[in-house]
Order: structure tokens, then sequence, then C-alpha cells
């Protein structure tokens, strides 16, 4: 009787997987998954990959700026005192 059991239920376990074999043959492939989840997991992956990449990346040496000058004195330069000149003799004219 044991074994009559034992092998009903291993043919009841066959039948089983013979069928989510036969669902899932018959099911149009993508229908169960997510297109958007998908490219979703791809884009995630992407990002990590890059990270991966840029921390293999050599650091970009450092350059030294020269410093800027501290002093707010001007020296007017030669075109800014022809145009104030200029701008003086319009001046003038126009009164």
């Amino acid at each position: 009787m044991d074994k009559i059991d034992t092998l009903m239920d291993d043919i009841q376990e066959q039948q089983d997987l013979s069928k989510e074999i036969s669902d899932a043959i018959s099911r149009p492939f993508g229908e169960e998954f997510d297109e958007d989840e998908l490219l979703a997991e791809l884009e995630e992956l992407e990002m990590e990959e890059n990270s991966k990449r840029m921390a293999k990346l050599p650091s970009a040496p450092t350059v030294r700026l020269p410093s800027v000058p501290q002093s707010s004195h001007r020296t007017p330069s030669r075109k800014r005192v022809e145009d104030d000149a200029d701008m003086k003799r319009l001046a003038s004219w126009a009164v």
C-alpha cells in the first residue's frame, strides 16, 4: 500500500511539472515581465558599472593657479583713456 501511495505521489508530481512546462511554453514570451521594470533595472546596473569605472580612473592632477592681485587700483587702458577723452569732447559739443 505504501508503494502505491509513493507511486501515486510521484505520478502527481510529474503531472504538475508537465503542466508547468506546458503553461510556460503556451504563454507568449515577455507577458510575465514588465518592460519598464526591466529598463529601470538595466539603467541601475549601468549606473553601478559606470560608478565602478569612475572609481578606477586616476585622479586629476592638482593644478596650482596664480594668486589674484589684492589691490583694487587698476590702471586704465590706453583705449579707455582715449574713449574717455572722446566722450568729454562730445559732452562739451552737446552743451
